[in-house]
């Protein structure tokens, strides 16, 4: 949640159990969704903490600008001004924090505030807090990184409940380490970077929180999504000319959104290829594609990567397919066609009698064009061919043919 209230973000900071030394680590933001406490996005007053707009804060994701200190996206806010929008960081130590920073980019430059919260050991179990004040001027044109630890602040006493002022500190700017000493001593606490102050449009991206040797950097990226062919199982199969409607479904993973006017492509990849051709581009609210294959064909749909959402492909769908066999008796032969045609494919001549097993009765194969022919005994019975499975289709078996009866001669 972007406006996070500070009370509860300094009762965080409090309540942080210590973690083991780690090795510096980056951890992907998927839009707007911290994994973790430690980190998050702040809005606040620019002239005074609690003293911030009512606007609708409206993020934009997108592909730079520029070369973003890490990734290739960032998070981009065009403020009213007045307020700042930017990073929170939830702290155990004040003190041992050497790391709260946060990178920005303004083409035509901008201000923004930093504050820095303080819980003095004597305010335990009470409202009131210190918090440190700093401006900021983004130069233009350029990704510029402030570090919070850094800086030196005007510092007052509030109720972090009403925002009321309950003392003033000293006139000139002190540092964490100096204030903190004067007031009896480190404690957990909290640090916000912020732009916005001037309402001229910036990017952020890379927050860095930590201590030496074990720094997270959040990388502000694009909403991860999802994508799915939605149809049960991993494969069908059909008969060659059968429709087959292809339904997809595409998300983003936290919490379910659609990204707005997104497109889904159905793609295929025809049996014997190794690449993957465009079937059609379809609305991804509803993505819906009906095909007709005649070999086994893959199908995928595929979200491409944009601005607000990165891209993400569905596993295979494999339809097999089945040819279509077709026979009749043709004088002393029984002949038909395959489609689609596979030239070669043996063809076997089955006879059945009175409801027993079929038995082989003679064998033919598939021409060029599709079309095959097989001898047909002599003697009743009812009759039938099948194809076996070959690469790229199933076997099939044609419908009961029976042989015309003799017409006796006229007298």
């Amino acid at each position: 949640m972007i406006r996070r209230s500070l009370l509860a973000a300094l009762a965080t900071a409090a309540v942080v159990t210590a973690a083991p030394a780690q090795a510096d680590s980056t951890v992907t933001v998927r839009g707007t969704s911290f994994p973790d406490a430690g980190a998050g996005f702040s809005y606040v007053g620019c002239g005074a903490l609690h003293d911030r707009g009512a606007e609708t804060l409206a993020p934009t994701i997108g592909f730079g600008p520029a070369l973003p200190p890490t990734g290739m996206r960032s998070l981009g806010y065009d403020l009213a001004g007045g307020s700042a929008m930017g990073a929170l960081f939830s702290v155990e130590s004040l003190l041992d924090t050497t790391t709260a920073s946060l990178a920005a980019y303004a083409e035509d430059g901008g201000s923004g505030v930093a504050y820095v919260g303080y819980q003095a050991p004597a305010d335990g179990g009470t409202s009131a807090a210190w918090f440190g004040r700093a401006e900021l001027v983004l130069v233009p044109g350029g990704w510029q990184e402030v570090d919070a630890t850094d800086l030196f602040y005007v510092w007052s006493k509030l109720d972090m409940t009403t925002g009321a002022l309950l003392e003033q500190g000293p006139e000139l700017p002190s540092d964490v380490a100096t204030f903190t000493a004067e007031h009896g001593g480190d404690a957990p606490g909290l640090f916000t970077v912020g732009y916005g102050c001037d309402g001229a449009p910036f990017s952020m991206d890379t927050l860095r929180l930590g201590t030496p040797g074990d720094v997270t950097t959040y990388d502000l990226e694009g909403m991860a999504t999802s994508t799915a062919m939605g149809m049960p199982g991993e494969q069908t199969a059909i008969t060659a000319g059968e429709r087959l409607a292809l339904r997809g479904t595409m998300q983003v993973i936290a919490g379910g959104t659609r990204v707005p006017g997104a497109s889904l492509i159905l793609e295929q990849q025809a049996f014997g290829t190794t690449f993957w051709e465009t079937v059609d581009v379809v609305d991804g609210a509803d993505p819906t594609v009906t095909v007709e294959p005649l070999r086994r064909t893959l199908y995928r749909w595929r979200f491409v990567d944009r601005p607000l959402a990165e891209g993400s492909v569905s596993s295979p769908f494999v339809v097999e397919v089945a040819p279509v066999v077709e026979a009749h008796v043709d004088g002393d032969r029984v002949v038909g066609s395959a489609i689609p045609a596979v030239p070669g494919t043996p063809v076997t001549l089955w006879r059945s009698l009175d409801g027993g097993d079929a038995e082989p009765v003679g064998r033919g194969a598939v021409g060029d064009a599709g079309a095959f022919e097989v001898v047909l005994p002599e003697g009743r019975g009812r009759f039938y061919v099948t194809l076996p499975a070959v690469p790229g289709s199933l076997s099939a078996t044609s419908s009961i043919v029976l042989p015309q009866p003799a017409v006796p001669p006229q007298p």
